[in-house]
């Protein structure tokens, strides 16, 4: 070997050398360098970088927040609620935490959950109502907790009356807790902008509630002709439309709104029971189940479930799910009625009779408050 070669390799050495001599970063330097990418905007590499650091210390309350917040703003919100839920396991009442989580609930259409977590980061720190209270309230909308989202909002009405946007949220409340006057007035303040779907929505909803089936067919065909993407719209058009005895254009209305907005608890509550119509109980099922998830523990629902158990020969938890029914709301007939087919099926007459005869007994008074109505 020459000399020149050698003095080569003994450089080359040298280098290889103090390179394994190099310390490898330490946590400090990688979280730093994940926040650095995150506020640049380099979501990816932050996320890889968060994920290393994490390796390293995986209790950091902080490193986990930021985490999620970097996989919420990408979209991948499923990733983003794990690593909240990791960083809340160990900061529990952490408001700013729960806010996040919530957000990515929302974000989801998962507002039961979202409502949930926004609740209890307002009952931390009373300082982040004012923050969620219109997502709160668009949650509660969503829930059909509609006089919750009235007392939320009522307060603001003084100071945000005019702006369409909180009108809407408003209103979209009045209307589902059936204040009708007080609906009528925001409905007013929104068309006095000009017409708008979303007053005709609110006003169509209203007369279906109100059962002026002519003008709420007039309004909410026109709420779609004005904003075929408005949230709702297609939904309220479809109800008008399985009243009116038209299954295949209500199945088509339900369509529409689920390629809008696949959570809407209506069209997949109304796409279930025509799917049982159909006797298609696994597509009855799965739309029963996504409305369920959008309203968790509807009655209506949980019933409309039971009856799939029953017509697919699931009876012990058809049974439970009636008898859990009743006992959470005793009056209701129909699930009287049900379970004492359920109870027949199961060789229980005696039961099977009891239920029969509540039931009956449930319809006649209903049938007699009914023609008293009609008749004063």
């Amino acid at each position: 070997m020459t000399r020149s070669a050698s003095i080569s390799l003994i450089i080359a050495l040298l280098g290889a050398a103090l390179c394994a001599q190099q310390p490898a970063p330490s946590p400090e330097s990688l979280l730093q360098h994940a926040i650095a990418l995150h506020q640049s905007g380099d979501l990816d590499g932050a996320i890889r970088a968060y994920r290393e650091y994490l390796a390293a210390v995986p209790d950091s309350v902080q490193a986990r927040s930021n985490l999620g917040a970097a996989l919420a703003r990408t979209g991948r919100y499923d990733e983003a609620i794990a690593e909240y839920d990791r960083a809340l396991l160990k900061s529990p009442d952490n408001p700013a935490l729960l806010l996040n989580l919530g957000l990515a609930y929302y974000k989801m259409g998962r507002h039961a959950e979202a409502a949930a977590r926004f609740e209890r980061a307002v009952s931390v720190s009373p300082q982040f109502k004012e923050q969620v209270t219109l997502l709160l309230a668009v949650c509660y909308n969503n829930l059909g907790r509609y006089k919750e989202a009235v007392a939320l909002l009522a307060p603001l009405e003084k100071d945000k009356a005019g702006d369409p946007g909180f009108d809407y949220l408003y209103g979209t409340a009045l209307t589902g807790d059936g204040q009708e006057a007080a609906g009528t007035t925001v409905i007013n303040r929104i068309l006095s902008l000009g017409d708008s779907a979303e007053a005709r929505l609110l006003r169509g909803t209203l007369e279906l509630s109100a059962h002026d089936r002519d003008k709420a067919r007039l309004d909410l065909e026109k709420a779609v002709a004005l904003n075929p993407r408005l949230a709702g719209a297609h939904a309220r058009l479809g109800e008008l439309l399985l009243t009116e005895g038209d299954s295949e254009r209500a199945r088509d209305a339900f369509i529409q709104e689920l390629a809008i907005d696949p959570e809407d608890f209506t069209s997949n509550l109304n796409m279930g029971v025509l799917a049982k119509q159909d006797q298609d109980y696994a597509a009855a099922r799965r739309y029963f189940d996504r409305a369920l998830k959008a309203r968790p523990n509807d009655p209506g629902v949980r019933y409309q479930l039971a009856n799939v158990d029953l017509a697919t020969g699931n009876l012990d938890p058809a049974r439970l799910a009636l008898e859990a029914l009743i006992a959470e709301s005793p009056n209701f007939a129909e699930a009287h009625a049900t379970l004492s087919t359920v109870y027949y099926r199961l060789k229980r007459g005696s039961d099977g009779d009891r239920e029969r005869a509540v039931s009956e007994k449930l319809m006649g008074q209903r049938d007699t408050l009914q023609t008293g109505a009609k008749t004063r």
